[in-house]
């Protein structure tokens, strides 16, 4: 057992902590302007205290946090101020500039008593976060990027970022839906949160979603409600402004009635500040392309009339100018045939007078040539006969040697003649065979020698490549 002796000087753990709050006391007499984010909010709407934990960030890490408190009648002054400077009730994830007394418990710890606020400290947070985006999307080059793409003169396939449950949403589909020219729009909702802490990354995951599938659409639009400077705060983030800088198709934005536009509206293709301008614009591609359609149309009514008009003309001028062509050439071959008429009769009275001056001529050679002819072809016919006899014999003592001959050559051709000599047919089914080819093991073949004939089996056969 130890001694008491042994036992070295403590103080109790009250003794400390009532040190610490003397300490504490003496050493931060006044209030401290702080700037800090608000983690949690805390607020017991029953007592209408507030309970803030207060944190400071760097790069996502947290570098110092502490619990504080605001008073119920503290809070409502604050927030009513706040709400009529920014336009929006304190909440999570805001950076705020409050003012505070600093506090120590021996029950309850170090703490923070918040007696004010500075609205505008917040709303130039949020001027130089949206500078600082501005300028690093500059530097990047792609702040005017999503401008370029051209939207289609008919927008039908729409990608709208919002919430089901937003007006915003409900005031651009009811007049989408209620156009009274019967323009019809294919509408697919992405929804997602339109402000506070987790907006940002909910709406760059939605504009990755559509992108992943982008060519089923025209357009996307990103609308929402109307709301004060700090509800639109997300929208100057940098990584969403960038996500919509970079998007592949034109990114319209309705997102609010801020005179103050925000990153995402000024490098967006279109910021039609609300939905029902977001409505009003989609249906106005219509009524362009419809008001382009009637006047090609008027053009080509006006075109096709002129040029029915003027091709009547043509037409008319053609019939008249083929009518008088056709009469003169009509004239013309009437007297080319007139000419030829005389021209044929006189050619003709000449030829006549010719050929019966050389018919008379003719008729005098004729009453002495006949008998001149006469003997010269008996004379001919006498010597032709002789030479035919002749001829004739002669040709016939060859024929018949020829035939000798060829009799001879049949005789040994014969079939049975050549059979003699060792020769024999073989026959499959009456063809006689002359390609081994056609043979199967198992047919059976008929020969035919001299003098007789015999069947047999077939067992094998050798192709010799010919």
């Amino acid at each position: 057992m130890l001694q008491s002796a042994n036992i070295p000087k403590y103080h109790t753990l009250f003794e400390l902590a009532t040190s610490l709050q003397s300490v504490i006391e003496k050493t931060y007499k006044r209030a401290y302007w702080v700037k800090a984010e608000i983690a949690k909010l805390n607020y017991y709407p029953k007592s209408g205290h507030c309970y803030p934990d207060l944190v400071e960030k760097k790069n996502g890490k947290v570098l110092a946090q502490i619990r504080a408190t605001i008073w119920a009648g503290t809070y409502t002054g604050i927030t009513e101020r706040f709400k009529n400077v920014t336009k929006e009730e304190l909440k999570e994830g805001m950076t705020v500039l409050f003012l505070v007394k600093v506090s120590y418990h021996p029950m309850h710890g170090l703490s923070l008593n918040i007696l004010d606020v500075e609205p505008a400290f917040t709303l130039g947070e949020m001027a130089r976060e949206k500078a600082e985006t501005i300028n690093r999307l500059k530097q990047e080059g792609v702040f005017d990027l999503n401008k370029q793409p051209q939207i289609p003169l008919l927008p039908k396939n729409i990608a709208i970022i919002s919430v089901e449950t937003s007006k915003g949403y409900h005031d651009f589909m009811n007049i989408i839906n209620g156009n009274s020219w019967g323009y019809h729009f294919h509408i697919t909702l992405f929804p997602a949160l339109l402000q506070g802490d987790g907006a940002v990354k909910s709406l760059t995951a939605q504009l990755r979603n559509i992108k992943n599938r982008y060519e089923q659409f025209d357009v996307a639009l990103i609308i929402r409600g109307g709301g004060g400077d700090v509800g639109l705060n997300c929208y100057d983030n940098y990584f969403l402004a960038k996500e919509v800088a970079t998007f592949p198709l034109p990114v319209l934005t309705g997102i609010g009635h801020s005179t103050n536009e925000t990153v995402t509206e000024l490098i967006a293709n279109r910021n039609l500040i609300t939905p029902t301008d977001v409505a009003y614009f989609l249906i106005q591609k219509f009524h362009n392309f419809s008001a382009r359609v009637q006047e090609a149309e008027e053009m080509l009514l006006n075109l096709t009339t002129e040029l029915l008009r003027s091709g009547n003309n043509t037409l008319g001028d053609i019939t008249g100018r083929f009518r008088l062509a056709t009469q003169n050439l009509i004239l013309q071959h009437k007297h080319s045939l007139t000419n030829l008429k005389t021209g044929f009769v006189n050619n003709a009275n000449i030829f006549t007078s010719n050929k019966k001056a050389g018919l008379s001529t003719i008729a005098l050679k004729l009453k002495y040539k006949p008998l001149q002819i006469s003997d010269n072809a008996k004379r001919e016919l006498d010597s032709m006969s002789t030479l035919l006899i002749i001829r004739s014999q002669q040709l016939l003592t060859d024929n018949n040697s020829k035939v000798k001959r060829l009799s001879e050559k049949v005789e040994l051709l014969k079939p049975e003649n050549i059979l003699k000599r060792g020769y024999s047919i073989t026959t499959h089914n009456g063809i006689t065979v002359k390609d081994i080819k056609k043979l199967k093991k198992g047919d059976i073949v008929k020969t035919k020698v001299y003098n007789g004939t015999f069947e047999s089996i077939i067992e094998k056969t050798e192709h010799h490549g010919k």
